[in-house]
């Protein structure tokens, strides 16, 4: 039987300094695994966020409380960043909590319009900013995984035929820098918390330099896992919302679903996080899901959805 999670099987380190903040039982343990720990106390508005000490979790670490202030700096809403605290197996940062309601399964088209309109403000406020920037957000990073020859064995020839020619369609568009932007870049529902006035992203460890279109079809790829009676409402009410009265033109719907396909086959290595054994325990299902990300990226069409 799993041990249970909770405060007494925190690490003593953690524990000792959160017991020093309020009384255990207003703690709930959200994550804890050998590498991350998350524990949030509604009581005062705040979550602790706690990584290992090594280079790898530490730099991830660095950059999510570096790109929390930066937004913060830009009045963009997202958790705010408190205290650091040093310990000697991990670091942890306090973060402001955000109270609201998470969506996953359950989302509307209010949900899908706000959710647009976090990030169509997100993506002005960085706009001038981006005109320099090299994306660290694009097909050959995305992709990468794909090609590689450790991974031969896990992607079919007409997988990585068609990754090779959707990277190939990408590629001008990404050299020329258009739409550049700062991106939440792993904007699905679970990373966004519904208040009623708005939606505010949260975990922001992946964010970075890229064009505004990667960050819609990272969206409308997560609106896609919802009902499938919802699919046309939750992208039409998306699509309204980031792009306005005047609506996507012709490329916009070209880049839209250029980069939802891109999603799709992302969605393909998402295993390879996994260790060695786990990925050898689950292949066959894992094969599986690389093939059905393949004919979903196939068969997408954002003009279908959208008529």
């Amino acid at each position: 039987m799993a041990k249970a999670i909770n405060f007494e099987t925190l690490p003593r380190e953690i524990r000792a300094a959160l017991y020093r903040i309020d009384d255990p039982q207003t703690f709930t343990v959200e994550r804890f695994n050998q590498h991350s720990i998350t524990v949030i106390n509604t009581r005062i508005s705040r979550v602790y966020k706690a990584v290992r000490r090594n280079k790898r979790l530490i730099t991830a670490f660095d950059r999510e409380i570096d790109n929390l202030i930066l937004l913060r700096n830009k009045k963009i809403a997202s958790p705010t960043p408190f205290n650091r605290q040093l310990f000697t197996s991990y670091e942890m940062i306090a973060l402001l909590y955000i109270d609201g309601e998470i969506v996953v399964g359950n989302a509307l088209p209010k949900h899908a319009a706000a959710l647009a309109d976090a990030q169509h403000k997100l993506h002005i406020a960085f706009d001038k900013d981006a005109r320099n920037k090299l994306a660290e957000w694009n097909s050959a990073r995305v992709l990468k995984p794909v090609f590689a020859k450790s991974n031969a064995e896990d992607f079919s020839s007409d997988f990585i035929k068609y990754a090779r020619a959707l990277q190939r369609e990408l590629k001008s568009y990404e050299l020329s820098r258009e739409d550049m932007t700062f991106i939440h870049s792993d904007s699905h529902l679970s990373n966004v918390v519904f208040q009623p006035e708005r939606a505010v992203l949260i975990d922001w460890a992946q964010a970075g330099w890229g064009s505004k279109f990667f960050e819609l079809g990272v969206t409308i790829h997560a609106l896609m896992a919802e009902k499938k009676a919802m699919h046309r409402e939750l992208i039409g009410a998306y699509i309204e919302a980031y792009f306005g009265e005047a609506g996507p033109t012709e490329r916009d719907l070209e880049l839209i679903d250029l980069h939802v396909k891109l999603r799709y086959l992302e969605q393909a290595t998402w295993h390879l996080s996994e260790t060695k054994d786990d990925q050898l325990l689950h292949r066959p299902k894992i094969l599986r899901l690389i093939e059905d990300s393949l004919r979903k990226a196939q068969k997408f069409s954002i003009a279908g959805l959208l008529r």
